[in-house]
């Protein structure tokens, strides 16, 4: 996995970093700021239905699904395990300035939606039809479909076999397969039974897990000072260590932190806004500002609270990893039991990963035209039941590598279009504010 490793840390290096940081930057100005007027606008958004394609509620959901998965626990602990307490500081810049960038993402991603009965959207049709990059626009499509099988699929079933394993008898091999296999029938279902399931997983699972995590840090309130001392402590250390600007940059703090806020938040990669762009009725901005949302709950609220858990409870410091660094940060609330119950989160985490990446790449295939695609469940699920060979944290580095693939001709896109985005933007304000 050296290889992997250098491939990643190259790919993750100073460009993507500043490309990611003033994209959003830059999407930020062209959104009016959205960070601080989507919450109110949000509150007057009305739900709708439709008998085709999927609904806002649907694709929230869908989407939080693909988003909130084992990069909320794993990927929080192997930041801090990489790059140190300071790479939470930079999952937070990352998320604050992504929240700019979903939202432009997912704007586009209705506004050039086809005009079907079940309609479809994402980057390869606004690259295509936006931007009038369709070469590009098949390129993002083809590597949504290769990290859909790898991201969505063999990560988390990775992390599907890891997690029972650790609290059931039975190998890690045997629950892939089992996996895979009570997937199937959801995975058949199409695009509207894969809504329909992570509207239910994604609401419960989320709450169950913020419950446990406040516990934990009320148990330990006293130490909650000295964690974000460290965080802020640990943002410094590049500077020190790398000499000024260019250490600060190129420091593994911020690839880690970046790596994985845009891993957990996919603010920028372009997977959220195929399940949005399939949405019927939906209104550009009403469904950008869902997309701001999902990166505060992913990461201001899922991973900062996964990461202070962590920091309060020194599980930093127990040289474990992965999962068992997040197990063992639990086990002052549950004990002995702490492992069931990350076991149990990260089950439920990683099926609703599962489902939103499929549901991304059947879309894709959709878009594609590819005819037959009745082969595409059966490969996420012999994906699922075969990562069980492969360490967490080596798969976890093939997702950034493919998260980055996927990001680089969305984020081309994005500058391209942003101008759309900016129209579009202060049409809905200055209308918002004639009816309000």
């Amino acid at each position: 996995m050296t290889l992997l490793n250098q491939i990643r840390y190259t790919l993750w290096g100073p460009f993507t970093v500043l490309l990611i940081l003033l994209t959003g930057i830059y999407l930020t100005y062209s959104s009016g700021f959205v960070q601080f007027w989507c919450f109110p606008k949000l509150l007057k958004l009305k739900n709708s239905t439709s008998k085709n394609g999927i609904s806002p509620w649907q694709a929230l959901c869908t989407s939080l699904g693909g988003t909130l998965g084992v990069g909320n626990l794993a990927g929080v602990a192997i930041a801090i395990q990489l790059g140190g307490a300071g790479a939470v500081f930079f999952m937070l810049v990352a998320a604050f300035f992504g929240m700019a960038t979903k939202y432009s993402e997912l704007l586009l991603a209705v506004y050039y939606q086809t005009k079907d009965k079940s309609p479809i959207g994402g980057p390869m049709v606004y690259l295509s039809k936006g931007a009038n990059l369709p070469l590009l626009a098949k390129i993002f499509a083809i590597f949504c479909v290769i990290s859909a099988v790898g991201t969505g699929a063999a990560a988390q079933g990775s992390a599907i076999a890891e997690a029972v394993n650790n609290v059931l008898p039975i190998s890690k091999v045997s629950i892939g397969i089992i996996t895979g296999i009570l997937l199937l029938p959801i995975l058949y279902g199409g695009s509207e039974r894969i809504a329909k399931v992570s509207a239910v997983i994604v609401p419960f699972m989320t709450v169950c897990y913020l419950t446990a995590g406040l516990i934990v840090l009320i148990i330990h309130k006293n130490e909650i000072p000295n964690a974000i001392l460290k965080i802020f402590y640990g943002v410094t250390e590049p500077f020190a260590a790398g000499g000024g600007l260019i250490g600060f940059i190129t420091s593994r703090a911020i690839s880690d932190g970046f790596a994985k806020g845009v891993f957990s938040n996919e603010a920028g990669m372009g997977s959220a806004p195929i399940a949005h762009g399939c949405t019927v009725g939906a209104k550009p901005c009403d469904e950008g500002m869902l997309g701001a949302i999902e990166v505060f709950i992913d990461t201001f609220i899922v991973c900062l609270m996964t990461s202070l858990v962590i920091l309060v409870t020194g599980a930093d410091n127990s040289g474990l990893y992965g999962l068992s660094m997040t197990s063992f940060a639990f086990s002052s609330l549950f004990g002995n039991i702490a492992n069931e119950f990350i076991s149990i989160t990260v089950v439920f985490l990683a099926v609703s990963t599962v489902l939103g990446w499929s549901f991304y790449g059947l879309t894709c295939l959709k878009w594609l035209n590819i005819k037959n695609i009745s082969f595409y469940p059966i490969l996420i699920a012999i994906s699922v039941a075969f990562a069980s060979h492969f360490p967490l944290i080596d798969l976890l580095i093939l997702c950034d590598i493919a998260s980055a693939l996927m990001a680089f001709p969305n984020l081309y896109g994005l500058w391209i279009l942003a101008p759309i985005v900016n129209k579009q933007t202060k049409l809905f304000l200055g209308t918002k504010k004639h009816t309000d």
